[in-house]
């Protein structure tokens, strides 16, 4: 179900932007199991070579460990992609001309969100698959400690961008129509000196 559409936005509020989740959130417990697969191989080709040192006995034992815990493995990894694939389709995004929201959740829906006049930094964190693969986590600060949390986002660099840039217009359009100046005050006209005749005090003697 699509959340983040014109009916759930503010007054004046369009959607500049909808970044995305990256596909590989769904699958990344899949990469894992695939992980430890190749060690559970090893460990089982390994095994057999120490039938000499610990017996014949012993080492089927550990065969067997080794098998029935890939086994039940699978059944588990199947889930937790499962689960994961439900929360890469429920999780939105979107950067609009006054805040950025976040929706998240399956059973239990949440929905984070900061205006954008609000924000005062971030930072992106990218590790070596996400330098391969085109995705990141963008993590934004707002000002009084509030921060939103952008994980696995594609492109994390053009989102980056795409809000420099709606903060700066938000500025201008500030500036623009922002209060007209204070009028400067008029000048005072200068005293006219009065053509009155002016005595010294105490002596009354009239000033030519």
């Amino acid at each position: 179900m699509i959340f983040i559409k014109p009916k759930n936005l503010l007054e004046g509020e369009e959607v500049l932007y909808t970044p995305q989740l990256h596909w590989i959130y769904a699958i990344i417990p899949l990469v894992h199991f695939l992980l430890f697969a190749i060690v559970f191989f090893i460990l089982w080709f390994a095994a057999g070579s120490f039938i000499k040192t610990i017996g014949y006995e012993l080492t089927e034992m550990i065969r067997i460990g080794i098998k029935y815990l890939f086994l039940v493995m699978i059944p588990v990894v199947l889930l937790i992609v499962g689960w994961r694939v439900l929360k890469y389709v429920n999780t939105e995004y979107a950067v609009t001309n006054k805040r950025l929201i976040m929706k998240k959740g399956v059973l239990r829906i949440s929905v984070s969100e900061i205006p954008t006049d609000r924000i005062e930094s971030m930072y992106i964190y990218r590790n070596i698959l996400g330098r391969i693969f085109h995705y990141g986590e963008i993590c934004i600060f707002g000002i009084g400690g509030r921060k939103l949390k952008f994980i696995m986002v594609s492109r994390p660099h053009a989102l980056r961008r795409k809000i420099v840039d709606i903060i700066e217009k938000n500025k201008l359009i500030t500036v623009i129509h922002g209060s007209l100046p204070k009028p400067a005050p008029l000048a005072q006209p200068e005293p006219v000196q009065s053509e009155e005749p002016i005595y010294r005090y105490g002596t009354f003697v009239k000033v030519e």
